[in-house]
């Protein structure tokens, strides 16, 4: 412990005596890179879930510096919590009241009306976006034969009975629709009946706010390892997915409410 203070200390131009407390994590610091004969591979650290964080915010950016953002009426948000991997459960995670908070604090500088609230909030949308299992060449068994997220095939819809993930059929039919729109590929994707399914934060914010949630995300190898591994396209699909999100939604959810 003395000897990493020391470390800290030098690279900090201090005395190890002056930290007070540190709140350290050890990682690879080797630069993302391109791998592959074609380099179509993501090599990277902590691609679960900053790949996720990365496009949507800029795909709010994207959407922002866009002539459709004129004709927007609703309130665009792109937010990522800490200690999702360990239950969500902090004031900077998605079991703590931050994101309504702030929500509520949104609508009131807006002046909306208390009552008004909820509805605003079920019309809302949420994309959970978490990178999902994607089939490893070497591990196939692990996955069912009809649910084996490919690289390079578009977007995976995550869906679990047990509600581990916040998908329905109605969120799901509305993100088609703008994946149609997009031009995104979609894939779908369900546990084996047999192993235990992971969660996200989606079913947390979608029981805390009632706004509709779907579970969805990039597929890639190794996840949680030092390393893991991703594709190209689907770093691209995730971003124009992100972007066209926020463009044709509220076209899309009107036409399906006309029906």
């Amino acid at each position: 412990h003395a000897a990493l203070l020391e470390r800290v200390a030098k690279d900090l131009s201090c005395k190890p005596e002056d930290i007070v407390d540190a709140d350290l994590c050890l990682m690879d610091s080797n630069p993302a890179c391109l791998a592959g004969l074609y380099q179509e591979f993501v090599s990277a650290p902590r691609i679960d879930n900053l790949l996720s964080t990365w496009a949507a915010i800029q795909g709010l950016c994207d959407f922002s510096n866009s002539a459709a953002v004129a004709d927007s009426s609703d309130i665009c948000i792109a937010v990522s919590f800490d200690h999702e991997e360990c239950g969500s459960q902090s004031c900077t995670g998605a079991e703590g009241a931050t994101l309504p908070s702030w929500i509520d604090y949104l609508l009131g500088s807006l002046e909306v009306p208390t009552m008004a609230r909820p509805g605003i909030m079920s019309r809302s949308f949420l994309l959970s976006a978490d990178c999902a299992h994607g089939v490893h060449p070497n591990y196939a068994a692990k996955h069912q034969s009809e649910h084996r997220p490919d690289f390079h095939k578009g977007i995976v819809i995550k869906t679990n009975a047990n509600q581990r993930y916040a998908t329905t059929s109605l969120t799901s039919s509305l993100f088609r629709e703008v994946c149609k729109k997009a031009n995104v590929p979609v894939q779908d994707f369900v546990v084996r009946n047999d192993s235990p399914c992971g969660t996200t934060i989606g079913p947390i914010v979608s029981a805390k706010t009632g706004i509709r949630t779907i579970d969805i995300g990039a597929p890639q190898w190794a996840m949680h390892s030092c390393r893991e591994t991703c594709s190209t396209n689907d770093c691209g699909h995730l971003l124009t997915l992100c972007s066209g999100f926020y463009e044709t939604f509220r076209e899309i959810d009107n036409s399906l409410e006309s029906m």
